[in-house]
C-alpha cells in the first residue's frame, strides 16, 4: 500500500467526523485499510496552517495527528517542488498549500493523496505517476 497523505480537508475530515458524513466513514476507512497494513500516513506541517484554527479545532486536529499520522516539515527542497508545480500549471501562491501537499507525496515516492479537491490536486500531479489522487467526496 502506499504512503497515505493527507491533505487539509482530509485531515479536518477525520477531526470532525459527526459533521462530515460520508467524507468522514470514507477518510476512516482509508486510514483504517493503512493501518492494518502497516502504510505509514503523513501530513504536511503547511496543512496545519488551513487546519488549525482555535483551541477546540486544535485540540481535534491534535487528537487525530496523535494517532500515528506523521507531520512532515516543508523543507527547501519540497519548497522547490512545489513552487516548480505552481510555474507549471499557471498558478498563483493561493494554490500554495495544495502545491506542498502534491510536492510532499512526490518526494516520499508512492503516495495515495486523501482530499475533498480532487480536480485541483489532480491537476498538479498529473505528471507524476507515483501519485494518486483518493477523493473523499
Amino acid at each position: 500500500m502506499p504512503i497515505i497523505v493527507l491533505d487539509t480537508e482530509a485531515l479536518s475530515v477525520l477531526a470532525s467526523p459527526k459533521e462530515r458524513g460520508a467524507s468522514a466513514r470514507r477518510a476512516q476507512a482509508i486510514i483504517y485499510a493503512a493501518s492494518i497494513r502497516n502504510a505509514p500516513i503523513r501530513a504536511s506541517a503547511a496543512v496545519l496552517v488551513e487546519a488549525c484554527r482555535g483551541k477546540s479545532r486544535d485540540a481535534a486536529i491534535n487528537r487525530i495527528l496523535n494517532q500515528g499520522i506523521g507531520v512532515l516539515p516543508v523543507d527547501p527542497g519540497t519548497a522547490r517542488v512545489a513552487a516548480r508545480l505552481l510555474s507549471d500549471n499557471h498558478l498563483d501562491t493561493c494554490s500554495a498549500i495544495d502545491a506542498i501537499v502534491v510536492a510532499t507525496a512526490i518526494r516520499l515516492g508512492e503516495s495515495l493523496i486523501v482530499t475533498s479537491d480532487p480536480e485541483d490536486l489532480g491537476r498538479l500531479a498529473m505528471n507524476h505517476p507515483g501519485v494518486e489522487i483518493h477523493p473523499l467526496n
